[in-house]
């Protein structure tokens, strides 16, 4: 049975961080059609919101794709049988047949990853500790842009302090786009070299 390829989901992944750079570069930018300073922080809001959902998506089919080619732990971890070389829908059953995994932050999803695959056969344990130091940065933003709570505000107020030594909290779209919007290109710079680091690992 042909195994999946691992390279074909960064095409896709990669094509929508570049696309959505683009368009914050534009927006960024931009005094003509989007001149005011809060539509610009709107706007940089819902791409970060869209680049968690494409990481997310980018994800699930990687895990699935990883177990396809290297079945070996999946026995074990699921305490089921499982015929020589599963086809993909039955890997992804596996593992998301309970429902959707919602991994909070990428300690989330490597803890899983090495329950799932070994070593030999898991990229994710090759994403660099700066670039998911970010990523994680990122969904703490968007787990506050999501529903305002109390506890996400306090989350993400942490890391303002602890990372950027900040005590004011600012919102997402403003904390992002100061200083020429330096924070939000290395929020891209993180997802895009986490796809790097895992291409070099292939």
């Amino acid at each position: 049975m042909r195994k999946s390829d691992l390279k074909k989901n960064h095409k896709s992944f990669d094509a929508a961080l570049a696309r959505y750079h683009g368009f914050m570069n534009k927006i960024v930018n931009d005094q003509h059609v989007i001149a005011s300073s809060q539509e610009k922080r709107d706007i940089a809001e819902s791409v970060l919101i869209r680049l968690c959902a494409n990481w997310e998506y980018f994800i699930d089919e990687h895990l699935v794709d990883c177990v396809n080619r290297d079945y070996s732990l999946l026995s074990d971890f699921f305490s089921v049988s499982i015929p020589p070389n599963p086809s993909w829908d039955l890997c992804h059953a596996l593992i998301f047949g309970q429902g959707y995994l919602d991994f909070r932050s990428f300690g989330d999803l490597k803890g899983f990853s090495k329950k799932i695959l070994p070593p030999k056969s898991n990229p994710f344990l090759a994403i660099s500790s700066a670039h998911t130091a970010k990523i994680d940065e990122v969904y703490a933003i968007r787990n506050y842009l999501s529903h305002y709570s109390a506890k996400a505000k306090r989350a993400l107020h942490r890391i303002y302090k602890t990372v950027y030594k900040m005590d004011r909290f600012l919102e997402p779209g403003q904390f992002v786009l100061a200083y020429g919007a330096q924070r939000l290109w290395k929020y891209f710079g993180a997802f895009e070299g986490a796809s790097a680091d895992m291409k070099d690992w292939y």
